[in-house]
């Protein structure tokens, strides 16, 4: 396992402890670590802003976390539904999910989890 594998999966497993701030930071030292490989630099980017949303909505910050939802939507739309060991079709759906909740009941809060293929 490189590192940049090793950062994602700490990512991940960070996400689904609710330690979203944290796994935003292992989302982002993953992108560093990707040197010159930026086929991938929008699907770290999502699983990131996917991290900020949720840390968002524990803060409140509801408006913001939209946004984030959003974003980490739009870049992950295009990768398969299975890319680097993750569920991403039902992560995708777990998030179009959450987004759907903030429109119809903006303080109902439960976070979305990563699954893993393996």
């Amino acid at each position: 396992m490189n590192e940049v594998d090793v950062q994602l999966a700490l990512g991940v497993e960070l996400f689904n402890r609710g330690e979203f701030f944290e796994a935003h930071e292992a989302m982002e030292d993953a992108m560093n670590l990707l040197e010159n490989d930026t086929a991938d630099w929008d699907f770290y980017l999502g699983l990131l802003r996917a991290s900020v949303a949720n840390h968002k909505l524990a803060d409140g910050e509801i408006a913001s976390a939209r946004l984030h939802l959003r974003a980490a939507l739009k870049f992950l739309a295009p990768y398969p539904d299975r890319h680097r060991g993750i569920k991403l079709r039902e992560f995708r759906s777990a998030l179009t999910a959450e987004l759907a909740r903030l429109d119809s009941r903006p303080t109902a809060f439960t976070p979305p989890r990563i699954e893993l293929t393996g």
